[in-house]
């Protein structure tokens, strides 16, 4: 087929956009259109991508970057899949401009052949709103009044909880009063040595900060507490301290938890992780977390505060608190492979 031309239109952005771990190196400030053909997709963690081919101003065929917005997990909950997206097809493809790379562009979203806006990004709202679409913020979000029958199930603690919020779509309370200390190490921190784009795992506690699913499985004495994202395993020691228990994975810690009705208290200790958050910011040896899991009577949601204390980064003891919902979901691997 005829290759398309290069068309490139510029976009004022609204403003409010949230920034994110992995948007530095993009001109957030400005939305870009470009078109061309589509000539591979790469759909796998931690971000989808594509290439495109398209002529430039010479005439000459030129090939194009595309990074995707989101992970597999938010794409597929929104209803995107990789069928959607067929090589030797033209595209449209809005986005933000590398400041650092040619011909590279971070896409949030793309318009198919068929006339179908692909929205990439989760929290989105159509960027062609004439088009017919799929995925984005209102695929993104769950009506809590329609759950699945949890309560029937009576499966308890111990299932798959997803995440109710993602993005500007915020479901999450924080509180996070950061030192001087820690504030000065995130300004000299660099963007592009991030050990997210890396798919080195999370520690503690930010390993539960992310919108992805969790599962807990009941073991006896421990409770395993899986995550989605990085395909991690907690254990937390119901019946002792876990002392003497060689660490896996150190980054993680060791947790203790008891019941306190329909809540779990769990305290985690000797976390190994110089990292609170994949910004930058410090975190010391001294760190310790108090997490709280709280069932509702229905059995279909869980309230979740954690209380994060470390003299290193916080000047009192920072919170966060937010839900998980019982969707049915599965707890499908992440398989996190660098491009």
């Amino acid at each position: 087929m005829r290759k398309p031309g290069l068309a490139i239109i510029l976009l004022a952005l609204p403003a409010g956009l949230p920034a994110h771990h992995s948007r530095a190196g993009y001109d957030m400030s400005t939305v870009t259109e470009i078109e061309g053909e589509l000539v591979e997709v790469i759909w796998r963690n931690p971000h989808v991508g594509f290439f495109m081919e398209a002529a430039n101003e010479q005439g000459e065929a030129e090939r194009w970057t595309i990074e995707g917005w989101g992970s597999l997990y938010t794409l597929q909950r929104t209803g995107v899949a990789a069928e959607d997206f067929r090589v030797g097809e033209p595209v449209r493809v809005a986005g933000f401009l590398s400041t650092r790379e040619p011909s590279t562009i971070q896409a949030t979203h793309m318009l198919l052949a068929d006339g179908t806006e692909a929205i990439l990004r989760a929290d989105a709202e159509p960027h062609w709103p004439d088009n017919e679409s799929v995925g984005g913020r209102a695929r993104w979000q769950a009506d809590e009044d329609r759950l699945p029958q949890a309560a029937e199930e009576n499966l308890g603690l111990f299932r798959v909880w997803s995440p109710p919020s993602y993005g500007s779509i915020n479901l999450v309370t924080t509180h996070y009063p950061f030192t001087e200390t820690a504030l000065a190490a995130r300004e000299s921190w660099d963007p592009f040595e991030n050990w997210v784009t890396r798919c080195e795992p999370a520690g503690m506690p930010w390993v539960m900060m992310v919108p992805h699913p969790y599962q807990f499985e009941d073991r006896g004495d421990e409770i395993l507490l899986h995550t989605q994202q990085w395909d991690l395993t907690r254990t937390i020691y119901m019946n002792s301290s876990g002392e003497g228990a060689e660490l896996s994975l150190p980054r993680l810690g060791r947790s203790v938890g008891q019941w306190e009705s329909r809540t779990l208290i769990v305290e985690t200790t000797d976390i190994d992780w110089p990292y609170f958050d994949p910004r930058g910011t410090p975190q010391s040896e001294a760190v310790t977390v108090r997490e709280e899991f709280t069932l509702s009577e229905d059995q279909s949601r869980l309230d979740y505060r954690v209380t994060i204390t470390d003299p290193l980064t916080f000047s009192e003891p920072a919170t966060r608190e937010t839900h998980w919902l019982a969707l049915g979901e599965p707890l499908d691997p992440y398989d996190c492979l660098v491009r």
